[in-house]
């Protein structure tokens, strides 16, 4: 990983008070939120937990409350390996990627919910999920205090959903989550989705009808300017703004849909972005 150093960015002005988290008054919060635009090693959990738990440690050390990792941040996203693989290397592939899920609260993620508690600090931690017989690609969000405070699943795949065996196929018993849960961070509430979920106005729609007041969206796939298009069409219906986190991609859209942030780190560049953002309480 390189060399990590804090970027700054100022999302609005919030005249308040200082709180526990952030900066808090009737109208608005500041959070200040780390996007970690780390590039994780495939089929390398052990790896991914040291990178990670380094960038994790710098977050904390530059101020943020909150930490967010990229999709299949802990394995590496490699359900695409094996969508592409056929044969007798799509046999093996399976068996490693149903090997390397855990469920919520494996070995993994409960190493990262004591440094959680460690460190103090709210941590969006992207995974392949394990829950027998199926397996998920879901974020968890950490408490400060290191509980669980809840999961997402991804609901819907840029692959679709055809199940099977065969070259093209998701593997078998890889499924789409169905819930849109939100979590309280502080005095706000956030809404989760996961990478492709931003093109389909329904997610983000329905996250903020459940009462989200911002949005975090974890990903690893497409980066480049359709990710500003597709934040700020989703901001603009819902009136939310919303933080996406990519391994060479962060961007953020204000709740008008302007887009505040849109970094694009090159090899030699920094790959920690602390955004302070501006969370306005929804009418």
């Amino acid at each position: 990983m390189t060399t990590l150093c804090d970027i700054l960015f100022l999302i609005g002005l919030a005249a308040c008070s200082c709180s526990a988290l952030g900066d808090v008054s009737n109208t608005e919060t500041t959070l200040r939120v780390a996007s970690l635009m780390y590039q994780p090693v495939k089929w390398d959990k052990e790896a991914n937990k040291r990178g990670l738990e380094k960038a994790v440690r710098e977050a904390k050390r530059q101020g943020a409350e909150l930490v967010v990792t990229p999709e299949g941040a802990l394995e590496g996203y490699v359900v695409n390996e094996v969508i592409r693989a056929s044969g007798e290397t799509r046999r093996e592939l399976t068996a490693r990627f149903n090997g390397l899920a855990e469920p919520v609260n494996g070995p993994y993620v409960r190493y990262f919910q004591k440094l959680c508690k460690e460190l103090s600090v709210w941590l969006v931690l992207g995974f392949l999920e394990a829950d027998d017989p199926n397996t998920y690609n879901t974020a968890v969000l950490i408490r400060p205090d290191g509980a669980l405070a809840g999961k997402y699943r991804k609901t819907h795949f840029a692959q679709g959903y055809r199940n099977g065996d065969e070259k093209g196929d998701n593997p078998p018993g890889y499924r789409r989550g169905s819930a849109y849960p939100v979590f309280d961070v502080g005095v706000r509430r956030m809404g989760l989705m996961i990478c492709f979920d931003r093109r389909v106005p329904e997610v983000a729609a329905r996250l903020v009808k459940n009462g989200a007041d911002f949005i975090i969206n974890p990903a690893y796939g497409m980066m480049g300017d359709c990710n500003c298009e597709f934040l700020s069409a989703r901001a603009r219906e819902t009136r939310v703004p919303i933080v996406f986190v990519h391994p060479a991609q962060t961007v953020v859209s204000d709740a008008q849909g302007r887009i505040a942030t849109d970094i694009r780190p090159k090899d030699d560049d920094a790959r920690i972005a602390i955004v302070r953002l501006s969370v306005p309480r929804r009418k």
